[in-house]
């Protein structure tokens, strides 16, 4: 007899009911523990694979609720324990990522950007670990501080900051929250140093006060900041002080920490001293998932061929994806026409093309990897030899290689470099792929970028 395993969702739901549990906490945490064993003292809870990193999180927060709860249940004490199941396959939840601004509160956050209208889809741990800070922010557990978000364009960065921000103002209203972009917060240091020289003011004062005197800060694509001296030496001061002070920090940016060429190793170590996360381009049941909801929010206007033919020909970019459907929803506001694919294809055909042969070249290669790690082509095609410009041009190399029907002797002849150079390029690029997680996962962001142009 397993008295705990037969009353499992009972349990379940009394501590959801009991402790005021929200709906999200509810699907990111609660829903996905199974019952995995019990002896006479002790009850083992399991967690799916993608919650191993925030194990002892979880164990923190919900370990004395479940016990009391088995407590109150079958008038007998457990210790409670939880583990991860390493073989059981990642599970996929669902999410939907906007663009259209709507209205703000007064931390300027955007209110229907929520972690309930997010499509997860194969980002479930960029999500975790965003609820995760914002459960624990202003807490003595503030979890990963500082949390730093990374991925391109358009996959969901800013919809997760606006979440966490949403979710503290929901649930824990007495923290002050700043949400601000990098842009914004460039304008404010230029302003007020101007004011400062020309009126002899006390604005950066007043300045340094705003930043630093908040419970959480969040600042939306750092890598505008980086490179700029005096914003980004206000920036790291205005870190400093609140990490010294406990405060939580979010972060986003386009790319990882590591490869922000500019940014001096002092700044890095701070940027790597939390949790980085990446937000992936979504997978295909994830652009189908986004379309659904989009959707069924407009009452299943866009028949489903339509939908699968969107899903079909756009994959790397949920802004992109949302554009063709909100062109499509236009379209059928003015057309006094049920919306057929063939009207579909003929609104969408400046967006998608799939008769379009996609020729990736040297150039496409270059003008991308120039554009990711923020370094011009002079300085890649030039003889400068520090470790940032030499990466990018062994990366150009390798792509070349591989995306391209380019000889090696043509690509050596187009990055002005000998035979043996391109081949030293490919081999070191293929080794750091194979010791490098992070490094592969921003050479796969690369290659997705560029086939998908």
């Amino acid at each position: 007899m397993r008295p705990v395993e037969e009353k499992w969702e009972e349990i379940k739901n009394s501590v959801i009911a009991d402790y005021d549990i929200s709906s999200i906490a509810v699907k990111t945490w609660i829903d996905p523990m199974e019952y995995y064993s019990e002896t006479e003292d002790t009850v083992t809870i399991m967690l799916p694979n993608n919650k191993a990193k925030i194990l002892d999180l979880i164990t923190n927060k919900y370990r004395d609720i479940f016990i009391i709860a088995i407590s109150e249940a079958l008038n007998n004490d457990y210790e409670v324990n939880f583990i991860v199941d390493d073989v059981k396959p990642q599970e996929n939840a669902v999410v939907q990522n906007t663009n259209s601004e709507n209205e703000s509160t007064n931390s300027s956050l955007i209110k229907k950007y929520t972690f309930d209208n997010f499509v997860t889809g194969n980002n479930s741990f960029a999500v975790s670990a965003c609820l995760a800070v914002a459960e624990t922010a202003g807490t003595d557990n503030n979890a990963y501080n500082p949390l730093y978000i990374y991925g391109g364009s358009g996959l969901g960065k800013t919809h997760l900051m606006h979440a966490i921000g949403n979710y503290l103002n929901e649930h824990n209203p007495s923290l002050k929250i700043l949400y601000v972009t990098s842009e914004n917060f460039t304008n404010e240091i230029v302003n007020s140093l101007r004011s400062d020289k020309k009126y002899n003011t006390d604005s950066m004062s007043v300045l340094k006060d705003k930043y630093r005197n908040v419970d959480v800060l969040l600042i939306d694509d750092i890598q505008f900041v980086i490179g700029k001296e005096a914003t980004q030496v206000e920036f790291f001061n205005t870190f400093n002080s609140l990490y010294e002070n406990g405060k939580s920090i979010i972060i986003s940016s386009d790319k990882h920490p590591k490869y922000m060429e500019t940014l001096d190793e002092r700044y890095l170590s701070r940027f790597q001293m939390g949790l980085q996360v990446d937000v992936q381009p979504p997978n295909y049941e994830t652009r189908k998932a986004i379309l659904d909801q989009l959707n069924q929010k407009h009452g299943n206007k866009i028949d489903d061929d339509i939908l699968i033919y969107i899903t079909d020909n756009i994959s790397s970019n949920i802004r992109e994806l949302e554009g063709a459907y909100n062109k499509l929803i236009a379209l059928s506001r003015i057309s006094s026409d049920k919306i057929t694919l063939e009207m579909a294809k003929n609104s969408l055909k400046d967006i998608i093309n799939p008769n379009k042969t996609k020729v990736i070249n040297f150039e496409i290669i270059m003008e991308e990897v120039s554009k990711h790690y923020n370094i011009s082509v002079n300085d890649i095609l030039s003889n400068k030899r520090n470790k940032e410009i030499a990466t990018a041009r062994q990366i150009i190399i390798y792509l070349c290689d591989k995306l391209t029907d380019d000889s090696k002797v043509n690509i050596a002849n187009k990055m002005k470099r000998d035979h043996s150079t391109v081949n030293h390029s490919i081999n070191k690029i293929k080794e750091s792929i194979e010791n490098d997680p992070i490094f592969e996962k921003n050479i796969e962001s690369l290659i997705k970028t560029i086939t998908s142009l």
